[in-house]
């Protein structure tokens, strides 16, 4: 078998959600891992490719894809798309773009919930460069349109399938080659928000959280017990975005408004609500 698409990015533009649109489609088996990671950085992936598959259980006709941002990370991660070529050199990607400032807060904001980074704002973003990296679109994705072509791309903007992601899941299926029909029945609920939603500090919590065992136990634990145990395992809640002063926005904006005009030219059009507030065009 051969995996047939990748969900490659942007972080914190989606992708959760979309992995799971994608994969209630009767004609996709998806990753049982949202985030596999595999090729990035496995360097003998070519030995070890029974464990990557056994991610995947397809039925006949069925197209097999995968979500990894990380595969998108440069240049953290630089040989990724010569890896995943001469995996199979006929893969095709979906690549979600945001509003580069916006990605950044979302993803220094995913990080505050996990505790990762307690930093203020401008101590975080402008002294680690992946907060900054991961918005430069036109940086990430370039080397897949030149090694696997644009026709194998398929460029998507976060706000269009946020504000009615039907359309946008129509368009993946004409690119992938499969039923409209199906999407038109998904679950669009967003997945995986950082405001608003509470964090559980122990990954395996987090596993068992998600299993049937926790679904039988939830059922029969009265609230009284299951609550305070569930808020000592909790990392801090926040109900919003942490706060980022108008001068740091727009010096992000000036690190990123380049990219975003070769963002424009892949798309064939202006992102006038990108550039909302932050310049004169909009």
């Amino acid at each position: 078998m051969h995996v047939d698409f990748m969900v490659i990015g942007a972080q914190k533009a989606g992708t959760t959600s979309l992995a799971a649109q994608l994969a209630a489609h009767p004609q996709i088996c998806f990753c049982r891992e949202k985030e596999p990671g595999y090729f990035h950085k496995t360097e003998a992936w070519a030995q070890e490719l029974d464990q990557y598959h056994s991610l995947y259980d397809p039925r006949p006709g069925q197209l097999c894809g995968e979500a990894s941002t990380y595969y998108t990370f440069f240049p953290e991660f630089r040989n990724t798309h010569k890896r995943l070529y001469d995996y199979n050199p006929d893969l095709k990607f979906i690549y979600v773009m945001r509003q580069p400032v916006e990605r950044v807060i979302s993803h220094y904001t995913h990080n505050r919930v996990r505790e990762i980074d307690m930093r203020p704002p401008e101590a975080a973003v402008f002294s680690d460069a992946p907060y900054v990296d991961r918005s430069r679109y036109g940086v990430q994705i370039r080397p897949y349109l030149e090694l696997f072509g644009p026709e194998n791309v398929l460029l998507l903007v976060f706000e269009e399938y946020t504000a009615d992601p039907i359309p946008t899941l129509y368009r993946i299926a004409d690119f992938l080659g499969i039923e409209q029909a199906p999407f038109a029945e998904t679950d669009t609920t967003p997945l995986h928000q950082s405001v608003g939603q509470p964090y559980l500090r122990s990954e395996a919590a987090r596993t068992f959280t998600q299993s049937g065992l926790f679904q039988k136990v939830r059922g029969v634990v009265p609230a009284a017990i299951r609550q305070p145990i569930r808020h000592r395992l909790l990392s801090n809640k926040i109900d919003e975005k942490p706060y980022f002063s108008p001068e740091v926005r727009q010096a992000l904006w000036r690190l990123l408004e380049d990219d975003v005009h070769t963002v424009e030219q892949l798309l064939g059009y202006s992102l006038n609500d990108w550039r909302r507030g932050y310049t004169d065009e909009a």
